[in-house]
Protein backbone atom coordinates (compact mmCIF):
# COMPACT_ATOMS: atom_id res chain seq x y z
CA UNK A 1 0.00 0.00 0.00
CA UNK A 2 2.57 2.34 -1.24
CA UNK A 3 -0.35 4.99 -1.77
CA UNK A 4 -0.95 8.53 0.02
CA UNK A 5 -0.26 8.65 3.72
CA UNK A 6 -2.36 10.77 6.35
CA UNK A 7 -0.28 12.96 8.76
CA UNK A 8 -1.11 11.46 11.86
CA UNK A 9 0.35 8.08 10.01
CA UNK A 10 3.56 9.87 9.32
CA UNK A 11 3.87 10.96 12.93
CA UNK A 12 5.28 7.56 14.05
CA UNK A 13 8.52 8.87 12.33
CA UNK A 14 8.66 12.66 13.40
CA UNK A 15 12.17 14.06 14.19
CA UNK A 16 13.19 13.95 18.01
CA UNK A 17 13.99 18.05 19.10
CA UNK A 18 17.31 18.32 21.31
CA UNK A 19 17.89 21.02 23.51
CA UNK A 20 21.14 23.32 23.87
CA UNK A 21 22.07 20.79 26.66
CA UNK A 22 22.17 17.94 23.88
CA UNK A 23 19.15 15.86 25.69
CA UNK A 24 16.08 15.09 23.83
CA UNK A 25 13.09 17.06 24.46
CA UNK A 26 10.06 15.55 25.51
CA UNK A 27 6.26 16.89 26.18
CA UNK A 28 4.12 15.94 29.55
CA UNK A 29 1.07 16.90 31.52
CA UNK A 30 1.26 18.50 34.47
CA UNK A 31 -2.41 18.70 37.17
CA UNK A 32 -1.90 21.49 39.99
CA UNK A 33 -4.51 23.40 41.29
CA UNK A 34 -7.08 22.08 39.70
CA UNK A 35 -5.72 23.07 36.04
CA UNK A 36 -4.06 20.92 33.45
CA UNK A 37 -0.81 22.37 31.90
CA UNK A 38 1.58 21.07 29.50
CA UNK A 39 5.55 21.05 29.94
CA UNK A 40 8.26 20.33 27.59
CA UNK A 41 11.59 19.53 29.39
CA UNK A 42 15.01 18.25 28.90
CA UNK A 43 15.54 14.52 29.61
CA UNK A 44 19.09 15.60 30.12
CA UNK A 45 19.13 18.07 32.49
CA UNK A 46 15.43 17.72 33.70
CA UNK A 47 15.31 21.40 32.87
CA UNK A 48 11.16 22.41 32.30
CA UNK A 49 9.72 25.45 30.00
CA UNK A 50 6.38 26.05 29.02
CA UNK A 51 7.33 26.14 25.27
CA UNK A 52 9.91 23.74 23.37
CA UNK A 53 11.39 26.63 22.01
CA UNK A 54 12.28 28.34 25.12
CA UNK A 55 14.83 24.93 25.85
CA UNK A 56 16.40 24.63 22.42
Amino acid sequence: MAGKVSKNARRDGAKQLSSRWGGVIKMKSVFENGKLRHVAYCEKTGNTARKVRDLM
